[in-house]
């Protein structure tokens, strides 16, 4: 035998002694010393061993409890060790049991007694392994298909998946679980998860016992899903989308749970901001002092609030009802249609809308599109504001500042504006126009007999003579204290413009009656014609003003012809 062989036998041998030893050591390393629930039952037992040794030391100090019941009591912490742990818990407790057991047996039972209680200790430590073995077979059917190769297949690809994937025996012990899943409880791999139960993973001071879906109890007829707010070990938080199904083996029995996780704290986020977000606009939409409403592309009324419902007089169901064409003015609802074809306008502007009495309100309108994630449109959000005042306002200053505030007629400002419009529209299509320009012959004089509250009250008896022998389309306008000018447009020929300083003429030597004295307005006419292609507004009004002169200086009440270089002295 050489050396090297001799120190290889040595060694067998002592591995051949220390087996034992190792086997020992395996037991004990298997139990489990560190789960909380393994103490419990310890103590337990304890507790009940106790009361019965208490009893035979002390005697009649403690009411007398029967070793049978003792015995019977035990069992229960051995049987739920089995259940927890299987027989690497049961065992450890029913020999827990018969340590305590013993002095009793040896020092305080005699005879049959004796021989009971030592019969029934063989019973609680057969029961602890019957019940422990009966666990470690069940469990082992859950072992055995997690080491298939079907398995690891289907483990390979649950490895690559986004949502949480776990499996648990049916105590809620982790035997798998996936990345995704480590990850969302805050785990640093897998491996951190197999072993543990979910019940210390997840603490939750706020949740009623037994809430868990890992605890609920397994259903025929599905799945059981539910979200729940996972609390992890760091003390953050977050929300997942638990679906938990029973797992079942080959002959469908259950043999543990199948969960999946996904985390929906983002898509819950978001949901509360849509949530916020729709708040916000009923809240808005509902008490904003603007009218606002929801309408469809093709016109319709969706919803209205009741700012709008007050400005145009009508209630929410009649608005919805009449709709958006059925209300705006003839004239706004070709350019109503074409807002809507092409998705509202966020640029204001301003319609007419017809109010519940029957009169028209000018509306100031405001609208935006809303469409869909694909970008279809859906509706327009519309604002409305009710401008009638502020417009009628504005319509009263444009009216002042183009308008005479004594006769109501045009000032010289819109009389010039319009004769620089006649004349462009003339350059294009020769027409006719004339200027007529007319100044009474005796204001003064009835100011100084009558006041000038008299002469107010002649120019605008004037003011009303001159607008009747005009046309609609012809301007009539003050442009002095005592002067006029006409502005007669498209009238064909020079005698069109005669025929209407006669008509004025005749019109103002009819007498009026003022502060109870006759008057006759007297007037003088000087007629100017855009004969000449470049005749501007200055030169036609100039021409005109000149005859006017020309008439006066020939006694006035007749009208002239202004005819350059110089007024032609045409007497009516």
């Amino acid at each position: 035998m050489t050396v090297g062989s001799a120190v290889g036998e040595e060694r067998a041998g002592a591995h051949r002694l220390l087996a034992p030893l190792r086997r020992v050591a395996a037991g004990v390393a298997s139990v489990p010393w560190r789960r909380r629930a393994f103490w419990v039952t310890q103590l337990l037992v304890l507790a009940v061993v106790g009361i019965h040794f208490a009893d035979d030391v002390y005697g009649s100090d403690l009411a007398h409890v029967p070793a049978v019941a003792t015995l019977v009591l035990a069992v229960v912490p051995v049987g739920y060790a089995a259940i927890r742990f299987g027989l690497r818990g049961s065992l450890p407790t029913a020999m827990w049991t018969v340590v305590l057991m013993v002095p009793d047996l040896l020092f305080f039972d005699t005879g049959l007694e004796r021989w009971t209680h030592g019969s029934m200790l063989t019973l609680v430590v057969i029961v602890g392994l019957a019940a422990g073995r009966m666990v470690d077979v069940q469990r082992s059917s859950t072992s055995r298909l997690f080491a298939s190769e079907r398995f690891r297949g289907i483990a390979r690809v649950a490895d690559q998946l986004p949502d949480g994937v776990c499996l648990t025996d049916l105590d809620g012990v982790i035997t798998y679980a996936n990345p995704a899943w480590a990850r969302l409880q805050g785990l640093t791999s897998p491996r951190a998860a197999v072993g543990r139960t979910m019940a210390s993973l997840h603490v939750d001071e706020h949740a009623e016992p037994g809430s868990a879906p890992y605890e609920q109890p397994l259903l025929a007829g599905g799945p059981l899903r539910s979200l729940v707010e996972h609390h992890r070990a760091g003390g953050d938080s977050h929300w997942a989308d638990v679906t938990v199904s029973a797992l079942l083996d080959e002959q469908g029995q259950a043999i543990g749970r199948l969960g999946t996780v996904r985390d929906v704290t983002a898509e819950r986020a978001a949901a509360a901001a849509l949530q916020e977000a729709q708040e916000r606009f009923r809240v808005t939409f509902e008490q904003a002092p603007l009218g606002m409403a929801i309408i469809t592309l093709e016109g319709g009324f969706l919803q209205v609030n009741d700012a709008l419902c007050q400005i145009l007089g009508r209630s929410a169901a009649e608005v919805i009802d009449m709709g958006v064409l059925s209300m705006v003015a003839p004239e706004d609802i070709q350019a109503t249609q074409q807002l809507l074809r092409h998705g509202g306008s966020q640029k204001p502007f301003v319609q007419r809308v017809l109010h519940g009495d029957g009169h028209f309100v000018s509306l100031q309108i405001s609208s935006s599109l809303v469409s869909d994630a694909a970008g279809k449109p859906l509706y327009l959000v519309a604002q409305f504001q009710d401008v009638t005042e502020e417009r009628r306002r504005q319509s009263q200053l444009l009216h002042r500042a183009s308008h005479d505030p004594l006769t109501g007629l045009a000032n010289r400002v819109l009389f010039e504006d319009r004769v620089d419009r006649a004349l462009a529209r003339a350059r294009r299509h020769p027409e006719v126009l004339a200027v007529l320009f007319c100044d009474l012959d005796d204001l003064k004089g009835i100011n100084d007999r009558l006041g000038h509250p008299a002469g107010d009250a002649v120019l605008r008896t004037v003011a009303t003579r001159l607008q009747r022998c005009v046309r609609d389309v012809d301007t009539v306008a003050r442009v002095g204290g005592d002067e006029f000018v006409v502005l007669l447009e498209d009238i064909g020929s020079a005698e069109g413009a005669t025929a209407t300083a006669t008509r004025i003429l005749d019109a103002l030597q009819r007498p009026l009656t003022v502060e109870g004295e006759v008057v006759v307005a007297s007037v003088s006419i000087g007629i100017a014609f855009n004969g000449q292609d470049a005749v501007t507004r200055q030169k036609l009004i100039k021409g005109a003003d000149a005859a006017m002169y020309a008439a006066k200086q020939e006694g006035g009440g007749r009208w002239q012809l202004f005819d350059a270089p110089g007024p032609r002295r045409v007497r009516r």
